[in-house]
């Protein structure tokens, strides 16, 4: 199973609330005929990170205004599916409440570094991770899974963990990816991600991004799950 990542910034002059709510409903029922996308989650950027200097993993207007995970069978299924037109439609939508030229799309393997049940209310972090200047992403990738993710695993109040690595391919072509992993880290609630920030663990797995993240390229956004559907 293939997983695509696609992180979406508003369109100018759209409020966030009215961009969530477009993306929720109306462009969520133009995707559901997509049946090639075996799996669609919408991760929509916490209102209260608006402007708000406080939050933990950053602050200030975020990064991206959400990220749309999707599964497909295969890359070549996805290709076909995507030059179909309930397909073609979906795309040709993005312009009515997305920014065309900040759109930006990932295509992964997971590794489930610790799975759980996240509540209806729960939390998801999401970073976007670039490797440490001359490591090769072989080795970037082997240390994130290896090493960092156990110590990862065992932040308070994690609920569940994911690794997301840019396919091999990827790299060396016209499609080189604009990071080196995502990682998804999902917690009860924004309280809880809070409490464990100020925790030993959680301290010691941000002293050891520096080990094989560049951390000045590091894009941490928080966001709540909305599942449009799974086939």
């Amino acid at each position: 199973m293939i997983k695509g990542l696609f992180f979406a910034r508003r369109k100018p002059g759209l409020p966030p609330r009215e961009f969530q709510e477009y993306w929720r409903t109306i462009h969520a029922e133009i995707t559901r005929p997509l049946t090639h996308i075996r799996h669609y989650i919408q991760s929509h950027t916490l209102l209260s990170c608006y402007g708000n200097a406080e939050m933990p993993y950053g602050g200030g207007d975020p990064a991206y205004d959400g990220m749309a995970t999707m599964w497909f069978n295969s890359i070549e299924e996805r290709r076909a599916g995507n030059l179909l037109p309930p397909a073609q439609a979906a795309i040709a939508d993005q312009v009515n409440f997305t920014e065309l030229s900040a759109r930006r799309f990932l295509l992964t393997t997971e590794v489930v570094q610790k799975e759980g049940v996240v509540g209806a209310s729960g939390v998801h972090l999401i970073a976007l991770c670039k490797r440490k200047p001359a490591m090769s992403v072989e080795a970037f990738q082997a240390y994130w899974r290896e090493h960092h993710g156990p110590l990862a695993c065992k932040a308070p109040g994690l609920r569940r963990y994911v690794q997301d690595h840019p396919l091999a391919r990827l790299y060396g072509g016209r499609d080189e990816p604009l990071c080196d992993g995502v990682a998804e880290a999902w917690f009860d609630s924004l309280e809880d991600l809070q409490r464990s920030t100020q925790t030993q663990e959680v301290k010691a797995v941000r002293a050891d991004e520096s080990n094989f993240m560049d951390l000045s390229e590091l894009v941490f956004i928080l966001t709540e799950d909305h599942e449009i559907f799974r086939r």
